[in-house]
């Protein structure tokens, strides 16, 4: 009988390793594809109260707002796997009136410029992203 228990339990264990989990960061795909935008017009107060802060604001240049939806998936034993990777990025002027926006996706998101400065040392992408995604998480743990 102890023997049966025991393989019951190693099979829960077996079988719920198996599963895959899904997990969303930052605002909905949907909403990211939805937000209307038109430059000259649209003004960061407009964003806010529409489509909540912004997940991620440029730390060099103030006038640049980041949007960001983010899906992952793992199983309990592999590493997480970026599933589709959304990413607005918005422009103001000093009105904080939308300048410029463009949207990219995981495949080309390495495009992003962070600085307009240039640094002799090589830069780190990952380190980036990772910071980006604490920074979902961070927001998403408050809500």
């Amino acid at each position: 009988m102890n023997n049966l228990k025991l393989v019951i339990i190693f099979l829960i264990f077996i079988f719920s390793s198996c599963t895959q989990t899904i997990q969303k960061n930052g605002l909905s795909e949907k909403k990211i594809e939805n937000i209307n935008i038109k430059i000259g017009k649209t003004s960061k107060e407009y964003l806010i109260n529409n489509y909540g802060p912004p997940i991620f604001e440029n730390i060099f240049n103030d006038n640049v707002i980041y949007y960001i939806s983010h899906s992952t998936s793992y199983k309990t034993f592999d590493k997480r796997k970026t599933k589709k990777l959304l990413v607005l990025e918005i422009t103001l002027d000093k009105k904080n009136i939308v300048q410029d926006f463009k949207k990219y996706t995981q495949k080309d998101s390495v495009q992003i410029n962070v600085s307009k400065k240039q640094d002799d040392k090589k830069i780190n992408f990952t380190s980036f992203w990772k910071d980006i995604i604490r920074a979902i998480r961070r927001n998403n743990n408050e809500n």
